[in-house]
């Protein structure tokens, strides 16, 4: 997996992750037809795919617009089912350090957006959040 710094793209084993693409032409592409699409509240829709092994991906799109992309790196302990909160802090640790190699000291802001690694003690998750800005011109969610 790699993050584009200049634009915000996403590479995987199966595929490129363009993030200007709309939800029409991503639901076409080659990650696209892996994913699995769940309406949420009006306008929102949720891709969710294993873009390559070990790696889960959750696309939010709000009508036509990317909104943000949600990545989880699999642990050890995901082979066995075991959860705990100290597993997920571990796995936000993961998340910072491939953070750190591959982009250096946080924080993760550009011109087409930001990246996070965050824990949600409400969702029990730890994932990166790559948040893309609107486009100059597009109504504000």
């Amino acid at each position: 997996m790699k993050i584009s710094m200049s634009n915000g793209s996403l590479e995987f084993a199966a595929g490129r992750f363009e993030p200007r693409v709309d939800r029409a032409r991503f639901g076409g592409s080659t990650l696209g037809m892996t994913a699995t699409a769940t309406p949420r509240s009006e306008g929102w829709i949720e891709y969710s795919l294993q873009p390559e092994p070990g790696v889960r991906m959750t696309v939010h799109y709000h009508d036509d617009r990317l909104v943000r992309v949600l990545i989880l790196m699999r642990i050890p302990s995901d082979q066995s089912g075991e959860w705990t909160e100290a597993l997920e802090h571990e796995r936000k640790k993961v998340h910072d350090d491939w953070l750190r190699t591959e982009l250096g000291k946080p924080p993760y802001e550009y011109a087409w957006g930001r990246i996070t690694s965050d824990y949600d003690p409400r969702g029990c998750v730890s994932e990166i959040i790559v948040t893309y800005r609107a486009r100059e011109g597009a109504a504000p969610l």
